[in-house]
């Protein structure tokens, strides 16, 4: 069964669902996409068409702010590299010759331990990063002009208000002339970039919880975590641009007395929300073991295209490796004896219309709470294409490349927690649960 409605959500029939998925097919193949041919769609959105990429074959698609192609070009460095500050260099330095790297993070496209240490291989990468001692000067040096400058605060407030200048703003306006260099903008400047969607600055490093035994952290989007397991004297992670910071580097100077960064699950690099890190080999494995026996509640939102036909609904579609993809990045369904079992359940939030400036403006877009039962590679992103609706600036499992991110956000972990033997302090365990904030980009994003 690849979608199942909620008996809580309003009376649609199988009968239904299945002829609005032929009408969405048929609707798709006149705009020249293509579907899984097992896809049963809930939306009957108007033009433009939802952009669905192919779940079996890879996007070769340019441009966008979200673009993970590699060029087939040579590495250039541009600039003098610049140091780490000195107190992160000589906390860090020592285990980061341990991990058997030499600087921090890297993107997804990265071709994994096959390749270790190529992801930057073939990619422009600069080592001067944009200028500024205030907000107003680095935004001149990004490009933008006084008017823009104006209107980019006036819409994105956190910019002047909550965010770090030298640590969170510069960094991803550096990310997106990073993204300009190697083609991944479609040819629009960072400025027009910036100017167009101002939530493309969103990059804020903070904590939901602190305590004795874990950090729990609200990861940005497009920022990896980077602990590398099983890779002595290799080198996978190579900096992509100044300020390209992990979230081991960022944990890394917050508690330079921890031994090493244990993160207790993982959380795509273009996904933000939720991210536990534990701060001993116990509380790390008291937490791994609440995943492994799926005790662990996670709750997602996310913003998809289209308007479900149902409230809710289910999709128990199994899923395995796209095997046409040669980076080994993607997942495919996978309904066949070797695909492993999964299942997401999908609640409308919001139904809506995309409000972010460029291709997609307008299009009927809702904003979901996804549930994943089970907790497989890429599932919930993989799992909203099939059912016919995608989430909004996912580039590998949409032809979406103009939004600036993808709507994917780890909301709400609640972890019931039973004290680990021999621990000093039984009663600081028990059930917890830890709440990522919407960001202000989803709000932003729906209208």
């Amino acid at each position: 069964m690849l979608l199942v409605p909620s008996s809580s959500s309003p009376s649609v029939s199988m009968s239904t669902l299945a002829r609005a998925g032929r009408q969405e097919g048929r609707r798709l193949l006149c705009a020249g996409t293509s579907s899984s041919p097992s896809s049963v769609s809930c939306s009957l959105s108007s033009p433009p068409p939802l952009p669905i990429a192919n779940t079996t074959t890879v996007s070769t698609s340019r441009g966008g702010l979200g673009g993970s192609e590699h060029l087939r070009g040579q590495r250039r460095v541009v600039g003098p590299l610049a140091p780490a500050p000195a107190p992160f260099a000589a906390s860090v330095l020592g285990r980061r010759l341990r991990h058997g790297m030499t600087s921090g993070a890297t993107m997804d496209g990265d071709p994994g331990p096959s390749a270790p240490g190529l992801d930057a291989a073939n990619l422009l990468i600069r080592g001067d990063g944009v200028r500024g001692d205030t907000l107003d000067d680095t935004l001149a040096h990004a490009g933008l002009s006084l008017q823009q400058r104006a209107d980019v605060l006036a819409a994105h407030p956190p910019l002047a208000a909550v965010y770090d200048l030298t640590q969170e703003v510069q960094p991803r306006i550096n990310y997106l002339r990073f993204l300009h260099d190697n083609d991944r903008l479609g040819g629009e400047s960072v400025a027009s970039c910036i100017a167009r969607q101002p939530q493309s600055l969103e990059r804020d490093f903070n904590l939901v919880h602190e305590c004795e035994h874990f950090s729990v952290v609200n990861k940005p989007w497009c920022v990896r975590l980077d602990t590398p397991r099983g890779w002595p004297g290799k080198t996978r992670f190579t900096p992509k641009y100044p300020g390209d910071l992990s979230v081991e580097d960022w944990l890394e100077r917050r508690h330079p007395h921890w031994d090493t960064v244990r993160f207790c699950h993982q959380l795509d690099n273009a996904t933000s929300g939720v991210l536990v890190a534990a701060s001993s080999k116990q509380a790390a494995g008291a937490a791994a073991k609440l995943f492994r026996e799926r005790k662990a509640r996670k709750s997602y939102l996310a913003i998809v295209f289209g308007h479900p036909a149902a409230d809710e609904w289910t999709v128990e579609a199994r899923m395995g490796k796209d095997l046409e993809d040669p980076k080994g990045f993607r997942e495919r369904v996978d309904e066949s004896d070797a695909g492993k079992a999964c299942e997401t359940r999908f609640r409308v939030l919001q139904r809506g219309a995309l409000t972010l400036e460029g291709k997609f403006k307008g299009v009927l877009v809702s904003k979901v709470e996804v549930t994943p039962v089970t907790g497989r590679r890429h599932q919930i992103r993989v799992h909203a294409a099939h059912s016919g609706h995608p989430i909004v600036g996912d580039n590998a499992y949409s032809e979406d490349r103009d939004s600036f991110r993808t709507f994917l956000h780890a909301h709400v972990l609640e972890m019931p927690f039973e004290a680990p033997k021999g621990a000093r302090d039984p009663g600081a365990w028990g059930t917890r649960r830890w709440v990522a904030p919407e960001p202000a980009s989803f709000a932003a994003a729906i209208g």
